[in-house]
């Protein structure tokens, strides 16, 4: 018995080496990194988000946003400056309540809105493959690391059930201080967006002129439910009012509300009057640049009258 628990031991130790060897010699080649642990991207911003709220030393932020794709390259927040309010974009691709939910945890624990809007696209309701996408996007390309952004890392790839995603966000937490995400010279440049500030990024795609639509149903699925009581709990204890927002898309889904969305204030994005305008858009869902600054300025005043409202 001892001599097989020495065995284990010993085993344990040396698969800790041979970890250690094959991330220390990856951080010294980007090359390497690429191949074996993950692949870093600009596409959606990731790194130039981070950075810009890691670069401020004080937050005094009056609306958060949280969401997919949807959100990241149609909401900008320089609209709500027009009626005295400031926010910060916290959307990325295919990012579900339950990423948002994480990634709002510690980002509290650096600013103190007084509203959080949560995009609920419904298409990705339901989807695991597009709750990992995010949980990659962030371990790989943020450059918010330690405290509650690590933790917020470690549960999305806890929650994701694969191992090797959990070690790289050991990886890229040791990596990051030293070399940022963004910084590798021969990283692809996102050919259709443009970095717009606040954690917004232009979609720079061609206008279309008409699309065919087919209604699809869906519905939330009990873990996404599970997320919105638990930003509403979160929220709540915080005095922060939140906001649940249906982006505008020209091919809408059909659902019925979900029981967490009772007694929850909801926009309706399809009522901004250029909804259902083609050449707003790029496919049936993601604005062009011009549709989706007409939109933030639509969506602001919604919020500016909501958060003037407020006691």
């Amino acid at each position: 018995m001892k001599s097989l628990l020495i065995r284990m031991v010993g085993f344990g130790v040396f698969t800790a080496m041979v970890w250690g060897l094959l991330f220390l010699t990856c951080s010294q080649s980007f090359d390497l990194e690429y191949r074996l642990i993950g692949q870093e991207t600009n596409w959606g911003y990731v790194n130039q988000r981070s950075s810009e709220w890691a670069a401020q030393s004080a937050h005094a932020e009056d609306v958060l946003f949280f969401g997919s794709s949807t959100c990241y390259g149609s909401i900008d927040p320089h609209a709500l400056e027009a009626f005295g309010l400031n926010g910060f974009n916290f959307c990325s691709s295919s990012q579900n309540v339950g990423n948002s939910l994480y990634l709002l945890q510690a980002a509290l624990e650096e600013a103190s809105p007084g509203l959080v809007v949560l995009d609920v696209y419904p298409k990705v309701w339901g989807i695991n493959a597009a709750r990992f996408e995010s949980t990659k996007d962030w371990i790989t390309n943020s450059n918010l690391r330690g405290g509650r952004w690590s933790s917020a890392y470690r549960a999305m790839a806890w929650e994701s059930k694969d191992l090797f995603t959990l070690a790289q966000t050991v990886y890229y937490d040791a990596v990051r201080p030293f070399r940022e995400a963004g910084s590798n010279p021969n990283l692809k440049p996102d050919k259709n967006g443009l970095y717009g500030g606040l954690g917004w990024v232009e979609r720079t795609f061609p206008a279309i002129d008409s699309i065919a639509c087919e209604t699809e149903r869906v519905k939330m699925s009990a873990y996404e439910c599970g997320a919105v009581e638990s930003i509403r709990a979160l929220c709540e204890v915080r005095g922060i009012q939140l906001i649940l927002l249906n982006p505008p898309q020209l091919c809408e889904e059909d659902f019925d509300q979900p029981r967490c969305f009772e007694g929850l204030t909801y926009i309706e994005g399809n009522r901004w009057p250029g909804a259902k305008t083609p050449t707003n858009y790029y496919d049936d869902h993601h604005l062009v640049g011009a549709g989706a600054r007409d939109y933030s300025a639509w969506l602001a005043r919604e919020i500016a009258a909501l958060h003037h409202a407020l006691p």
